[in-house]
């Protein structure tokens, strides 16, 4: 008898062991420019820096041009049913966990609806930005809790973040970040 509980036991643990191997850990999906549509703004999202993504527990990803319109989105709709948050490094545009990510602010900061934040892909990377730029606040994953996630917007611009002469705050035009072209990596773009 007990050599029957022994076995059960050892294929039920192996039958666990199988079923846990076989889950495949959630990941960001490529961004198809032109495609793509912001899940808050509901402009086109450009593949580049700015880009960030929510994996749900059901698989769907949503996509964002803004880690502003992210923090939007899981403030209308909690966290609750969301598996991971994934941001991009300023740098390479390499994808990281948000919760791992580090983070530069700076209301002058370039970003596609005008929040000013950049992720990257550690502190040290951050805190050689904000020094290299001579502005704007290193910060961790933490920290994205107690920040007034305000828009630095002129008195021109709409609330979607694009002027009234079609000219976004970055500079390019409104049919840029429709076309999902990289404005923000454009060579027109100032240096921070």
């Amino acid at each position: 008898m007990k050599k029957w509980f022994t076995a059960i036991g050892a294929i039920l643990g192996v039958s666990l062991l199988i079923m846990g191997c076989g889950k495949e850990e959630a990941s960001p999906v490529e961004i198809a420019e032109g495609v793509d549509k912001c899940d808050i703004c509901h402009m086109h999202v450009p593949n580049d820096h700015n880009a960030t993504e929510i994996v749900l527990k059901d698989g769907k990803v949503l996509k964002f041009d803004d880690i502003g319109c992210m923090h939007e989105w899981t403030e209308k709709n909690g966290t609750e049913q969301v598996i991971v948050q994934f941001v991009r490094d300023y740098y390479t545009a390499e994808w990281l966990k948000q919760d791992q990510a580090a983070y530069a602010y700076d209301s002058t900061f370039k970003t596609p609806m005008s929040y000013g934040i950049y992720s990257f892909i550690d502190k040290a990377a951050a805190d050689s930005f904000v020094q290299e730029q001579k502005k704007g606040v290193a910060m961790q994953a933490a920290d994205l809790g107690n920040h007034s996630w305000e828009r630095s917007m002129s008195e021109k611009m709409h609330k979607d973040g694009h002027s009234m002469d079609g000219q976004s705050k970055d500079g390019h035009s409104a049919n840029d970040h429709s076309q999902g072209t990289d404005a923000s990596n454009s060579s027109t773009q100032t240096k921070h």
